[in-house]
């Protein structure tokens, strides 16, 4: 209820509308939650503390490069913070998260299948 009230005070939607960097891309900065955006920030500081890899927030390509980096990583930590920054995202980013290549493909949280689903 909270994030409902939340999105209609700010503006946001449920499903972001995609990018002008290309199509079927969205924005991420745009649709992040203040939580979400918490999490990236220390997915940010934990990759540049351990692994020295320079990255800058300031544009989508930037950020889908650092989770497609941190997915790959074999880090528990590092694993949980992206798992905490995909569990705030709005439901159309995670769907975005899982449908494209940002996530590596042995990564859980594209590997796992939506509920419902059976084979």
């Amino acid at each position: 209820m909270l994030k409902a009230f939340w999105r209609r005070t700010t503006g946001q939607h449920d499903r972001p509308e995609p990018h002008a960097e290309g199509p079927g891309n969205v924005s991420l900065t745009e649709h992040l939650t203040h939580t979400g955006r918490y999490h990236l920030e220390r997915l940010h500081m934990l990759v540049g503390l351990r692994y020295s890899e320079p990255v800058c927030l300031d544009s989508d390509a930037a950020i889908r490069s650092l989770i497609h980096y941190a997915s790959r990583i074999q880090d528990q930590d590092i694993q949980r913070e992206l798992l905490l920054l995909y569990l705030n995202c709005p439901p159309a980013v995670q769907d975005y998260l899982r449908s494209n290549d940002i996530l590596d493909v042995d990564q859980y949280l594209r590997a796992r299948r939506p509920p419902g689903v059976t084979e």
